[in-house]
């Protein structure tokens, strides 16, 4: 067991932290050991080859030959027997030594007198010399063996002594330093006590930055170890309290039978366990009876038996007010294929649980039939999961109506028109937000064909025809006749416009005298403003005096006009023809008594008006203007 520093709490020899504190425990003198260890320096390793030894013998032999020499010639004998002694006194010294360095074996050698060396003898004979005069053949074994045992001494006191620092810096800092736990924020340590991690492994990835310098694995030991403390503390608090800890109500804990409990308990119970097994039942009954397979073969059932309204309400229908049980119900009756005798249905392995925009996931199968008198065919049908559920709990699988269904076909009409498919008026909800001001769409899911449509707008005709619905097709109301009434109205405006442009443009007056007779929202746009200016300034340049020119009237007659709505931009185009006759009056001269005389004059033509109107606030607006060309000068 390993002792906490902070708490003295006994903790598991492998934990790395204490259970209770969540301090960080101290190292054991096993992990000090290895880790002070990789620390030292290896020491050197003398390795002496062959060479080495009989080069270093054959020096020796020369010098110890040398001083035997110059010792014969002053004694001039020497005994055999003191072979022996040398012998022994070079044994005596090398194993008294026992160095691991050679070079001090040699020095040995080189500085020993000749007295310890040849015992006082004569001469010596050469070959006698070599053959007791050699080095040990383990002398290498030797000096490894004495550094061996140098190097362990030397490294148990480097050990004994990192010991005793590390118990002593721990002693110092289980009483000066705080502990700081990873999660805490700790502005002034010598104050604040201890602070554990409070946050979860979310909180501890958001916020890795304070944990650069902690290991991963230590994190999520601690984690866990500090929800493992907060559930003790829990529990002493409520045995303090005198709760249980475990929190089993009183009623389960001491009940140690059936016949323990009351007769209203025991119906309680009853009650219970009887409602947990019809829900069981009851989710058993609905997960088996709505899936795919279960779904799909009903549906099949109910085709061969031609029930059109059962097979409707476990398809795909949109429920829009279109495609209605009513029309499924008429399509299924012209396309569906009948008199099948018999059918086997296989689902498709390579389309199983295929991802799908709409519904989220479908399954697809293949159903092979048999008509009565035919051969054998083959038809793929796809269930569509539906995002809703049945009864809140089940998946809801219905059969795919793709085939029979065009989806978002688009219809465009006209700006305040009505419309209606099928006798079917289509309101708001089916209007698509468009840029298009003129022009209105709409989106719809009908059943693939042939349907009717019909389309009313303000001052034309009742616009009815049919069309073939197609998967995201589209279809414009165009070629709208207006009605006399509507082309009243807007005659009415065409020659109120006229004359109000005929009127400023001969006064000189600028095109603002006439702007407010067009769309406000029209004229924002720089480019119709400019050319609206531009028309204008055309008829002023023509009714303008100049020249000796003035313009007197100009009379207007013959009006017609006609009007189609434009089947691109749902703009309504007019075009206005008239007659026109301009009196005039032209400066012929000064008479006899100075004053000058004008000569009257008329002229008349035929032009055209053209304008362009869109439906807005319950009436048409007109959103450019063009008055014609009228000219009288020669």
């Amino acid at each position: 067991m390993r002792q906490c520093p902070n708490c003295k709490t006994n903790n598991p020899d492998d934990a790395r932290f204490c259970n209770y504190c969540g301090m960080r425990l101290p190292e054991s003198k096993e992990e000090n050991l290895y880790s002070e260890l990789s620390g030292l320096e290896e020491t050197p390793k003398v390795d002496f080859s062959d060479k080495d030894i009989e080069e270093i013998s054959e020096e020796l032999e020369d010098t110890a030959q040398l001083k035997v020499t110059n010792e014969e010639k002053e004694s001039g004998n020497c005994e055999k027997t003191d072979l022996e002694n040398i012998t022994e006194k070079l044994e005596e010294k090398s194993e008294a030594s026992k160095k691991s360095n050679f070079g001090e074996i040699t020095e040995m050698f080189e500085t020993a007198e000749l007295g310890e060396l040849s015992g006082d003898c004569g001469k010596i004979p050469e070959e006698d010399l070599r053959k007791q005069f050699t080095i040990p053949d383990n002398l290498g074994e030797q000096i490894e063996k004495v550094t061996k045992e140098e190097l362990e001494q030397e490294l148990h006191k480097k050990i004994k002594l990192r010991e005793e620092d590390i118990a002593k810096k721990n002693a110092k800092a289980s009483i000066d330093e705080p502990t700081r736990m990873i999660g805490s924020k700790q502005t002034d340590e010598t104050d604040e006590p201890t602070r554990m991690f409070t946050g979860d492994i979310g909180d501890f990835i958001k916020k890795k930055k304070d944990y650069e310098e902690v290991p991963e694995e230590d994190a999520y030991e601690e984690i866990l170890q500090s929800w493992e403390r907060k559930r003790k503390e829990k529990q002493i608090k409520r045995k303090r309290e005198g709760k249980d800890p475990s929190r089993i109500p009183k009623v389960i804990r001491e009940t140690r039978s059936w016949s323990d409990l009351t007769e209203r308990q025991q119906k309680i119970v009853k009650r219970t366990l009887l409602g947990v097994a019809v829900f069981a039942a009851f989710c058993g009954i609905g997960i088996y009876h709505n899936r795919p397979e279960a779904v799909i073969d009903r549906y099949c059932t109910a085709y061969v038996q031609e029930n059109w309204k059962k097979t409707g309400r476990m398809s795909d229908i949109p429920e829009n007010g279109l495609a209605t049980m009513d029309e499924y119900v008429s399509y299924m009756k012209e396309h569906a294929v009948t008199d099948i005798s018999d059918y086997q249905m296989k689902e498709t392995k390579e389309d199983h649980q295929t991802e799908v925009e709409s519904s989220g996931k479908r399954r697809a199968f293949t159903i092979t039939y048999k008509k009565s008198g035919g051969d054998k065919t083959s038809e793929k049908v796809i269930l569509e999961k539906q995002k809703s559920k049945k009864l809140l709990l089940f998946s809801n699988w219905k059969v795919s109506t793709d085939q029979m269904i065009a989806r978002d076909y688009n219809l465009y009409i006209p700006s305040g028109g009505q419309v209606w498919i099928d006798d079917t008026e289509l309101g708001k909800d089916y209007k698509v937000k468009e840029e298009n001001k003129s022009l209105d769409q709409y989106k719809v899911s009908l059943f693939e064909g042939e349907h009717k449509i019909k389309v009313k707008i303000p001052w034309f005709q009742t616009y009815e025809t049919t069309f073939q619905a197609s998967d995201k097709g589209s279809m414009t109301a165009a070629r709208m006749k207006i009605s006399g009434k509507g082309r009243k109205k807007l005659d009415k405006k065409m020659k109120q416009t006229l004359k109000s442009y005929i009127d400023a443009a001969k006064a000189g007056k600028s095109f603002s005298k006439v702007e407010g007779l067009l769309d406000k929202d029209a004229m924002k746009d720089p480019e119709t403003k400019k050319e609206n200016k531009e028309l204008y300034n055309d008829l002023k340049e023509a009714l303008k005096t100049t020249d000796g020119y003035r313009t007197e009237t100009v009379s207007l007659s013959q009006y017609q006009g006609k009007y189609v709505i434009n089947g691109v931009t749902g703009e309504v185009r007019g075009t206005l023809s008239y007659n026109y006759v301009v009196t005039y009056s032209q400066a012929s001269g000064e008479t006899t008594d100075g004053s000058s005389s004008d000569t009257a004059g008329q002229s008349d033509g035929s032009t055209m008006m053209s304008a362009e109107f869109i439906y807005k606030d319950g009436d048409y607006q007109i959103i450019s203007v063009d008055p014609g060309s009228i000219w009288y000068r020669q």
